[in-house]
């Protein structure tokens, strides 16, 4: 009986292991995501910058 309850235990972290890993994944893929989103902001409020320098 005892053993049984072991494994189900088992059973159970294994499933939450693989699923923290399967969170941490789409956390790293989200945070490139945002990186990807800010260096593309960063860009385009620096052009604004120079279109407004030209423009002065």
């Amino acid at each position: 009986m005892n053993e049984n309850i072991e494994n189900l235990l088992l059973e159970h972290m294994k499933r939450f292991q693989a699923t923290l890993e399967r969170v941490e994944r789409k956390l790293d893929e989200h945070g490139r995501c945002l990186s990807n989103l800010e260096a593309g902001q960063a860009t385009i409020i620096q052009h604004l910058g120079h279109l407004a320098s030209a423009d002065a």
